[in-house]
């Protein structure tokens, strides 16, 4: 296992468009969440060095600092050798002290909660926090010399336009931010905004926001590597990981793991997680299942699919087998093979989950 990822699942208050495994802060709950990760990880009988951890949620950075240097303590076994380990954070529950416990405790890479700059549309979608707050989390972090940074950002919001995205990237830009993860906003049931009746993007409109946005991105230095992904200095190692269907540990609420044949899922009642039942399902996964979600990855992934390694792990050939697909897609130039390599166009990302559809 190269990867593992960690999830915890408090929040100090709930966005509008939030569709994640979160509960409501609470300081027994995150004692009693702790003591039932450590139970995990000695059921699972987790062992060894990773070369990437990623703390995903919710929002950790909403444990204090007592609770924040437990979890690093208990994740301590694991990450002598560490190549790349993450932490998700949101501006308002950031300050000096933590950043001084995460460069402490041998975090090298943060992801920040921003979606957007522009503080005119943060109240739309129940965010707290402010453009400046964002900034100086940023330039403190960096400071210490945690320069691997991601910033999340989401276009589609209410009232946005796409001048307002563009503020939003020349902002990256200014601050020499590392990484820019971007995501068209999708509506999920039970979501404020789902239930306020917002209207999103319409396909037509979210496929013209996207090019926009890909071509605005390019023009500032930012490599584009996975659909909604992109760089100036590296990639996310640890998301390379899922691109490329790699095996990888999950514990926490709600997390999943990718052993030979199996995904695992945990449970998403805290309930149950913290009475130590964390497994939720062994889903057993047929080759047939293995082989779509490798092409599903892959194909999310700028550099494509590599023919060969596919055909080798499934002893296929993947130019027969898909053959109709292929040639489908080649002719509409949502597809193409270069180098050995089959990728999805400029033109196909917009309709990814289309393409997809017909692998199945």
């Amino acid at each position: 296992m190269k990867s593992l990822y960690v999830h915890i699942p408090f929040c100090d208050h709930i966005c509008a468009y939030c569709d994640f495994c979160k509960v409501f802060y609470k300081t027994e709950w995150v004692e009693k969440y702790l003591d039932a990760l450590v139970y995990e990880i000695q059921h699972k009988q987790i062992s060894g060095n990773y070369d990437t951890v990623y703390i995903g949620g919710g929002t950790p950075s909403s444990l204090n600092l007592l609770q924040l240097q437990k979890l690093f303590d208990i994740l301590s076994p694991f990450t002598k050798c560490v190549k790349e380990f993450t932490i998700e954070v949101n501006p308002e529950s950031m300050d000096q002290e933590k950043i001084d416990l995460f460069v402490n405790n041998s975090i090298n890479r943060l992801s920040v909660g921003v979606q957007t700059f522009q503080d005119k549309l943060l109240g739309a979608i129940n965010r707290v926090h402010t453009s400046l707050e964002t900034i100086e989390v940023i330039q403190q972090a960096q400071a210490k010399g945690i320069t691997d940074i991601n910033v999340d950002l989401m276009y589609g919001l209410p009232n946005q336009t796409l001048k307002d995205v563009y503020k939003d990237i020349d902002i990256v830009n200014s601050l020499d931010a590392s990484h820019v993860s971007i995501y068209s906003l999708i509506l999920e049931e039970h979501t404020l905004l789902k239930n306020q009746n917002y209207q999103p993007l319409d396909d037509e409109e979210d496929a013209k926001w996207y090019q926009e946005i890909n071509r605005y991105l390019e023009t500032k230095g930012m490599i584009h590597y996975e659909v909604s992904n992109y760089y100036k200095y590296k990639p996310s190692l640890h998301n390379l990981v899922y691109w490329h269907y790699e095996d990888y540990d999950g514990i926490g609420l709600s997390a999943h793991s990718l052993i030979p044949h199996h995904r695992l899922e945990n449970t998403k009642s805290l309930t149950q997680y913290l009475n130590h039942q964390y497994l939720s399902e062994d889903i057993i996964l047929e080759p047939a299942d293995e082989l779509f979600e490798k092409i599903m990855m892959g194909l999310r992934l700028i550099e494509g699919l590599e023919i060969n390694e596919v055909n080798q792990m499934f002893d296929i050939d993947f130019l027969i087998k898909y053959q109709e697909p292929i040639q489908k897609y080649l002719k509409l130039k949502m597809l193409e093979i270069k180098d050995g390599y089959i990728k999805t166009t400029s033109l196909g990302m917009n309709y990814l989950n289309s393409i997809l559809i017909d692998f199945l």
